[in-house]
């Protein structure tokens, strides 16, 4: 019996015609079988709200099966039978139905959620404009609220939940009102960088004095400084976006010193940003700086004992060498090697960890013996394939996509034409025709120098260089 089969058969049901005790049956179909009635078939429905939910069969009556929202909805009804009384009883209800909104997310129902932890919200607010909760409890169900909406693609739907309470909160000093501050400025936009900025501002003036073991988020001011680079690289502020970078680098160094348990994903995140200083000053002619910056990223991760962050710090120095058309080190391959180990092992990937992985197969294959043929295809078809699935999640380098895709293709066409016919169909879905191939990028497989002339005064039809993928709907395999 799996462990999703224990979980329903150790939940109890009752039947929904006499309300006795009962039993499900999973299988071919859905079933409470009651020893009374019967078999009661239960189905899937929409609700008005759009949700899947389950009703019974005939009757279209709504049945909850699964064994987590049931726990919830009990939950829910023993806070509300509690002998608790006043404030305690109905923080006790708000903590139970705001775990009711995170099962019913976790099992598919994204609106029947955000729609309770909003009404958590309103009564909330106006329990803190009468002060009977703290800004604690409010920040909290803000958070949750928002986080909802953001779920669902609705930013700008967030940052109004966020401004309501900013509002409300204005003459709160609060290292949770400075949470929500950062949380808020995180959402910004080109158009509403001026007021993330202001947020970000006021919420690290509020914790200045605040120790970061204190913050719901230790790595809170590190985010807040992370973000104002952002928005000062994108308004153009040189200055002031490397000041905010090397905090950024101060806080997550500090962080880390402090923490022999820092998680990987922390470690990369401290790699990456030293990486992008190290870029910063190299091309502002402090190359001296910008390798010593590279070295010591690497030891600090090599010190926390965290592969990841070696990879991130490996890949980091291949770029930085790269750009200055430096010699790369005779054991380049192996480095390639003990990247790729590393990063396929990391139990995550996200985007940065994705676009990383395939550069580091390209770089593989341009150390290649170009006779080696089963490596070289091996290398850039695991890259390209990184690279897809990317691009179905509609964000991806298409500049790299088609450079990969193109000496993938040269490739194949060698030996595998079945293979490279699915490929150029598989781009095709996405808008990315050989021509788009021929025209938008120059190749080279492995070391050979063999280069593809292009005709670089025609303008590509389609797609452009640089732009990104809009979300694709990946086909299922026939």
């Amino acid at each position: 019996m799996s462990e999703t089969e224990q979980d329903y058969e150790n939940t109890k049901y009752v039947c929904p015609k006499c309300k006795g005790e009962a039993k499900i049956r999973t299988g071919y179909d859905t079933a409470i079988v009651c020893p009374q009635c019967g078999d009661s078939r239960i189905v899937l429905s929409f609700s008005t709200n759009g949700d899947m939910e389950t009703v019974v069969e005939g009757t279209g009556e709504y049945y909850e099966i699964e064994p987590t929202v049931r726990q919830a909805l009990d939950a829910l009804e023993k806070a509300k039978a509690s002998d608790k009384t006043g404030i305690d009883k109905q923080l006790e209800i708000f903590t139970a139905t705001n775990n009711l909104a995170t099962e019913y997310n976790n099992t598919g129902r994204e609106v029947k959620a955000e729609n309770l932890a909003n009404d958590v919200l309103i009564t909330i607010r106006s329990m803190f404009e009468r002060g009977e909760v703290q800004a604690e409890v409010y920040c909290d169900q803000v958070s949750m609220c928002a986080a909802f909406a953001s779920a669902r693609g609705d930013y700008d739907g967030a940052q109004k939940v966020y401004d309501s309470a900013l509002i409300d909160l204005y003459d709160c000093k609060d290292v949770n009102v400075a949470s929500l501050k950062v949380k808020r400025g995180l959402l910004w936009s080109k158009k509403d960088a001026d007021s993330a900025e202001t947020h970000l501002l006021d919420a690290i003036e509020l914790i200045k004095d605040i120790d970061s073991s204190e913050f719901p988020d230790p790595y809170m001011r590190a985010i807040a400084y992370d973000t104002l680079r952002g928005i000062y690289n994108k308004k153009a502020e040189p200055e002031k976006m490397e000041e905010y970078l090397s905090k950024a680098i101060d806080e997550r160094k500090d962080l880390l010193s402090k923490n022999p348990d820092t998680p990987a994903y922390k470690v990369a995140e401290l790699v990456d940003s030293m990486g992008y200083y190290a870029e910063l000053l190299s091309k502002g002619g402090d190359d001296n700086l910008a390798e010593m910056i590279l070295d010591e990223a690497k030891e600090l991760a090599e010190k926390a004992d965290c592969k990841e962050g070696v990879a991130y710090a490996v890949m980091n120095r291949a770029g930085y060498l790269q750009s200055k058309r430096k010699d790369l080190p005779e054991d380049f391959l192996d480095q390639m090697n003990f990247v790729t180990e590393a990063l396929e092992a990391a139990p995550g990937k996200d985007k940065r960890l994705k676009e990383t992985l395939s550069q580091a197969y390209m770089f593989k294959s341009m150390q290649r013996d170009p006779e080696d043929y089963e490596n070289l295809l091996s290398d850039i078809g695991r890259a390209y394939d990184l690279l897809l699935e990317l691009a179905y999640q509609g964000d991806v380098n298409e500049m790299f996509l088609m450079s990969t895709a193109r000496s993938y293709l040269v490739l194949l066409n060698m030996k595998h034409p079945e293979k490279a016919k699915k490929v150029r169909q598989e781009l095709g879905e996405i808008g990315i025709s050989q021509k788009n191939l021929d025209e938008s990028s120059r190749s080279s497989i492995g070391n050979s120098g063999k280069k593809t002339r292009v005709n670089l005064n025609k303008t590509p039809e389609k797609p452009l260089p640089g732009r990104r993928l809009k979300k694709q709907i990946k086909k299922k395999s026939e």
